[in-house]
C-alpha cells in the first residue's frame, strides 16, 4: 500500500487554482516572525481541511513558514489567508500543513470536499 495515503488524515479534493504564498521569517529580535514583501504565484493541486499541495516556480526548504492567500472557488470574491508549514518538497512540488485555519474558511472547505461547492 502507498505510504503517503496511510499517513493522510484528511480527503482531497482537486484544486487546480492560482493561489499567492509570502515566505515569513523570524524578526531581526527573534521574538516575532515577519511576512516578507515577496509574493510567489503557485497553482493549486489539491486542497483538504489539513493542507494544499501546490506548484511553484521554486523550492522551498521543509520546515518553512508561509503566509498563504487563496480562493476556494475561482469565481469567489473573498481571498481567505492562513499561515502554513511547508512538509515536504518534491522538486516544485509543494506540501503544506495549515498552522491555523478561521472556521469560517474550514467550513467552506469542507463543502468544496464533499460536493465541489463550498458552504455558505
Amino acid at each position: 500500500m502507498n505510504n503517503t495515503l496511510e499517513r493522510r488524515k484528511h480527503k482531497r479534493a482537486q484544486y487546480g487554482i492560482p493561489l499567492q504564498v509570502q515566505p515569513v521569517s523570524p524578526s531581526k529580535s527573534g521574538n516575532v516572525f515577519e511576512v516578507q514583501d515577496r509574493y510567489l504565484g503557485a497553482g493549486g493541486v489539491n486542497i483538504s481541511e489539513g493542507g494544499l499541495n501546490f506548484e511553484l516556480g521554486e523550492s522551498l526548504q521543509p520546515g518553512s513558514i508561509l503566509k498563504v492567500t487563496f480562493k476556494i472557488r475561482p469565481q469567489d470574491s473573498v481571498e481567505h489567508e492562513t499561515y502554513a508549514k511547508v512538509m515536504w518538497v518534491k522538486k516544485t512540488n509543494h506540501g503544506v500543513q495549515f498552522l491555523m485555519l478561521e472556521e469560517n474558511t474550514l467550513r467552506k472547505i469542507r463543502g468544496f470536499i464533499e460536493t465541489g461547492e463550498p458552504a455558505n
